[in-house]
Formats: structure tokens, sequence, C-alpha cells
């Protein structure tokens, strides 16, 4: 393939992807040095390493946390990984999820990923935790699984936050319609330490 080839593959993944990964551009059968000298070019913006996005694609700031979540997983493409039947429960969680979802005071960042394995990374501004999440706790923002209000808040108490800040957090989600019933049942499914599992009570109420 020629250049202009290669800029045309690039463009279609990034409609598709928005931020994509070195692998995903290498199942498409772009080599890394085209990635390189794309960069060179000023084609691409480097969102970290592995992980890129078209220079003339508006910038976000969930593009450091979405090349966070898809290295997780690298040659696979997002639409792979959200169905029901493949979900590999890899999902944003705790501060950075109570961020995106407008509850409580907490910082985007450090990112907090949550997977049921344990993940390795060089990345310091992303805290992994090895926690199983199950589909039906997630939605999805800008494409990346974001954990639910519910399962969100449980993550936070698990997480150690600031008992005052989680109850702010709380306050925020009953505003925005928070399932009562379905945050009780997940703290008690949670497989809190008992120190938790006080700091639920107190938190959601003694039924937690």
């Amino acid at each position: 393939m020629n250049r202009r080839d290669y800029l045309s593959i690039m463009n279609e993944l990034s409609a598709s992807e928005g931020v994509f990964t070195t692998a995903q551009a290498m199942r498409l059968g772009i080599p890394r040095n085209v990635l390189a000298k794309a960069r060179e070019a000023g084609k691409l913006v480097r969102i970290a390493h592995g992980a890129y996005r078209m220079a003339g694609t508006p910038a976000s700031q969930l593009d450091e946390l979405t090349a966070a979540w898809k290295l997780t997983d690298p040659a696979k493409m997002t639409h792979e990984r959200v169905p029901v039947d493949a979900w590999d429960g890899i999902a944003v969680a705790g501060n950075t999820a109570a961020s995106i979802l407008g509850i409580g005071d907490f910082y985007l960042s450090p990112y907090r990923i949550l997977a049921p394995r344990r993940i390795n990374s060089r990345n310091v501004e992303t805290r992994f935790g090895v926690r199983d999440i199950s589909r039906n706790e997630v939605s999805f923002a800008s494409g990346i699984p974001v954990t639910s209000i519910e399962r969100t808040l449980v993550d936070l108490v698990l997480d150690g936050e600031d008992p005052s800040l989680v109850e702010d957090a709380l306050s925020d989600a009953r505003e925005k319609g928070l399932d009562e019933e379905r945050l009780i049942r997940l703290a008690a499914d949670a497989g809190a330490s008992a120190q938790a599992k006080r700091k639920m009570a107190r938190i959601f109420g003694e039924e937690a």
C-alpha cells in the first residue's frame, strides 16, 4: 500500500474508534513505522505509548482514559469487547466513574480501572484493581464502559474513599435517580471486609 492508502485506513479506524491503538492499526495492515512517520508528519497525536488519535480529531478530556482502557486489550476493536457474550469485565470505576457520572467531588485522575484479573501497567496515571464487574453493572460513555451509579458508590467505599465524599456522591446520585434497592443489593453482594460493610451500612443504610 502507498501512503495515501495507509492514511485512508487510519481515517477509517479513527472514525470508528476515536483513539486507536498500534495493535488495532497493525490488524488493518498498517506497520509501526508508518504510524511513527505519520506522527512525525503531524498526522497523528500520540495519547499514550501505543495509542493515537488523528490530528484533525478534536481532543477530549477522556482521551487518555480511553487509551488506558483500550490498551488493556490493545488488538481488539471496541465493538468486539462490548457485547454481553464477549464482555471481559474491564471497566472504568471508582473516583473516575464518579467524575464522569457527575456524582460527588472526585477527580477524573488518577484513572481507576477494575478487571477480573491483575493487569500490569507502567501507566502511573492509572490505578488498576482486581474486582468482578458484570456487564449489567456498566453503561458506556464515549465508547468506554463505566460502572453504574450504584456500582460506583459501592466501589468508592471498597476503594477506601473518604466517607464524607461518598455521602456527597450518594446525595448527588439520589438527585439523578438512584436505584436504592439495587444499591443495597450490590453492597450486600460485594464481598466486602467487615470494616467496609460497616461503612456501607452507615452511609447507605443499615440494610447494607
